[in-house]
């Protein structure tokens, strides 16, 4: 029987293998019979050679190797939490009614023309914590692999509902977020590496003996390599979105290798090692850096899609995306775009990689033998535990049982380490060096002992001592037993229904893989500038809805055509009860001076928000919304006198100095929202309050 994650394209068996002649056929080489039709010489050779094109493309672009999307789901699900965890930081202001935004306003005045959010169910402040509390806990669930085609659909859910909730935060980042859980949705990452593989491995292994444990034979599943078109989408996305980046940089800017910077000098997006940069770092160095950024975009699409040489060549796409994206990263406030990338590049792994990676991991772990207790469940139950783990096979297991003598026999340790050889006076491990050993041992263990030293608060030799004095009474209270069961019966033959069934969902699979396929492509086409014109096309409403709503876009090109060549950021002069004059978002006095920056400090949500409130666009969103939340001042500090009678918000900005300076120029600060409490009369000894200020645009 085909599993249900087998390509549907896949030989049945008794099928004729490829190239041999169906039954009935004339061999090969045999003489037409005579009167018959001459054959079609050209449709044969035309198929023939589609078939190839199929397969090569299979091979080479449809097939990944499953513990490749294990690592994937342990990357993605660790970056889906650590993002969870920045917005929830945020919640207040951002997603609760509290802030800038309510609800029930956004429900009614929907930010785009397709949206939905399940955070719209969430209202007050504490009811937004449940929710990203629920998000946290389906993304480890994701992460661990527990469960995990069903986390991986709520993971999707959620991520494009936080990102719906409030789009003026939206960047290319949440895009890149949105797009690649998408994608794995459809993968099976929790075949390896995970909860659900282990569970798996229990039902179909209960071993009842040391022999069992001797056992090693892996499930066809844990081991066949996965084969689907999602493979292929992901990929081509992946480099799609490094050809565009490359394409749409075409601007005279980047051209001159002026671009990082002009990059170097936007305050609102930098960290304070940018600073450092720009002030010690040359010219002809930073025009240098503009073109290797250039240079790497190209060379990672070819490295990408190349079908050669994968070894090397996808090697070298993840050393360099990982290098391009980590000093993004550390350089700017992009949100999750520089680490979602490299979270993507975890697909490009090859069996190949995995094979050179285990070679190497054996020259340096040492096998060992681990003597356990035979009379004890506890400790067998922990073999079975370690059989799991031990990949690649570098322990072995034996049992230790106490001796008959007179009276009460002292029973053996839980389990003791010795050297794997044949000298019988090799080195024995116990407590923490024996855990130690153990660790060692298993792939990865050398780099994960300190965290499971950590884990273990320091002490793993006193907690195996603890479980050692008592393993009766842990056995008893975990359910453990060494009575043997018998084996489950063995699945008997599936029903020609349940094949069909079977092959009817992987059709069904990858007939919803290319619609999304042919989405991405139109997306793609319409969004991004280089495109041509004619390519440009009307999109049917059906498939809008289809990108729109989970927010699949497909527009690349960061910085193009040309860097931004103007920095700014709000600043709120608002005037107090008691007469001072305080910014509610920092609370410090306002500060309508961009020129003396040396970053601001802003978080990629905040900057963000600010740089798209300002926009003419978004004047819907200022009231009640920001309003609401500037005069809400006084609540969220809890001292009375911090009640604002009176406010004007500005668009500060400035001009990026020109190459080869280094001060900014032509600082101006825009009104774009004012407010006067209606008929307030200040205290006594205190000026009245100065009249409301024109707005005007900052953009739109």
């Amino acid at each position: 029987m085909r599993g249900p994650d087998e390509d549907p394209s896949a030989a049945e068996p008794g099928a004729p293998a490829a190239g041999a002649a169906e039954p009935g056929a004339p061999a090969a080489g045999a003489a037409e019979p005579a009167g018959a039709a001459p054959r079609a010489a050209a449709s044969q050779p035309a198929g023939s050679r589609l078939r190839r094109l199929g397969r090569w493309i299979k091979e080479y672009y449809c097939t990944i190797d499953v513990r490749t999307l294990g690592l994937f789901r342990l990357v993605l699900g660790f970056l889906l939490a650590a993002d969870c965890l920045r917005h929830w930081a945020e919640a207040s202001w951002a997603y609760s009614n509290d802030g800038v935004l309510t609800n029930h306003y956004h429900l009614f005045h929907p930010s785009s023309g397709y949206n939905f959010s399940i955070y719209h169910a969430f209202s007050s402040t504490a009811e937004v914590h449940v929710a990203f509390a629920l998000s946290l806990f389906c993304f480890l669930c994701f992460f661990i692999g527990w469960r995990t085609r069903l986390f991986s659909i709520l993971s999707f859910l959620l991520v494009t509902s936080r990102d719906n909730r409030l789009l003026m935060i939206e960047n290319g980042g949440y895009v890149v977020v949105n797009l690649i859980t998408c994608w794995a949705m459809f993968m099976p990452t929790g075949r390896r590496f995970s909860v659900d593989a282990l569970i798996r491995s229990y039902r179909e292994r209960q071993e009842r003996t040391a022999a069992d444990l001797a056992e090693r034979s892996r499930p066809a599943w844990a081991e066949r390599p996965y084969v689907s078109g999602i493979v292929l989408l992901a990929i081509l996305n992946l480099a799609t979105i490094y050809y565009f980046n490359v394409v749409n940089k075409s601007g005279l800017v980047w051209r001159r290798g002026e671009t990082v910077h002009y990059v170097l000098h936007l305050d609102r997006m930098i960290t304070g090692l940018s600073v450092l940069m720009r002030e010690h770092v040359p010219l002809w160095a930073m025009r240098g850096l503009t073109w290797a950024v250039l240079m790497v975009e190209a060379l990672l699409v070819t490295w990408i899609l190349s079908p050669h040489g994968r070894r090397v060549t996808r090697a070298l796409a993840m050393g360099a995306m990982w290098a391009l994206h980590g000093s993004f990263g550390v350089m700017m406030r992009l949100g999750p775009f520089s680490w979602f990338l490299i979270g993507w590049s975890f697909l490009l792994p090859t069996a190949q990689h995995w094979d050179m990676l285990e070679r190497w991991y054996r020259r340096r772990a040492a096998p060992r033998v681990v003597v356990y207790d035979g009379d004890s469940p506890l400790a067998f139950a922990l073999m079975r535990f370690l059989v799991r783990l031990d990949l690649l096979e570098l322990l072995r297991f034996e049992e230790a049982r106490a001796e008959a003598a007179e009276g009460e026999a002292p029973r053996p340790p839980l389990l003791v380490v010795r050297e794997a050889s044949d000298v019988p006076r090799g080195r024995v491990f116990e407590g923490a060096a024996a855990v130690r050993e153990i660790v060692r041992a298993l792939p990865g263990g050398r780099f994960a002992w300190p965290f499971v030293w950590v884990l273990t608060l320091g002490a793993p030799g006193a907690l195996l001592g603890l479980a050692a004095r008592r393993r009766d009474a842990l056995a008893r209270f975990f359910g453990l037993a060494r009575a043997p069961r018998p084996r489950p019966a063995q699945a008997g033959v599936p029903s020609p229904l349940s094949e069909k069934v079977a092959r009817g969902g992987v059709i069904a699979r990858e007939a919803l893989i290319a619609y999304l396929g042919i989405c991405a492509v139109s997306q793609a086409l319409n969004e991004n500038k280089s495109v041509p014109a004619f390519l440009k096309h009307p999109q049917p409403k059906f498939m809008q809805a289809t990108i729109v709503y989970p927010r699949l876009l497909q527009g690349w090109g960061m910085f193009a055509p040309n860097p931004i060549a103007e920095d700014g950021s709000i600043s709120v002069d608002a005037i107090t009860v008691d007469g001072r004059h305080v910014d509610p978002f920092t609370g410090l006095p306002p500060d309508l001076d961009l020129t003396d920056a040396r970053g601001l400090g802003l978080g990629q949500i905040r900057q963000d928000y600010f740089n798209r409130i300002r926009l003419d666009r978004n004047k819907p969103f200022r009231r009640p919304g920001l309003q609401d939340y500037l005069l809400k001042y006084h609540v969220r500090t809890g001292r009375p006198e911090d009640e604002i009678v009176a406010f004007d918000v500005y668009w500060v900005k400035d001009q990026c100095p020109p190459p080869g300076e280094r001060t900014p120029y032509q600082n101006e600060a825009i009104p774009i929202m004012s407010y006067r409490r209606p008929g307030y009369r200040p205290r006594p000894g205190l000026p009245p309050l100065p009249p409301a200020l024109k707005e005007a645009s900052a953009g739109n």
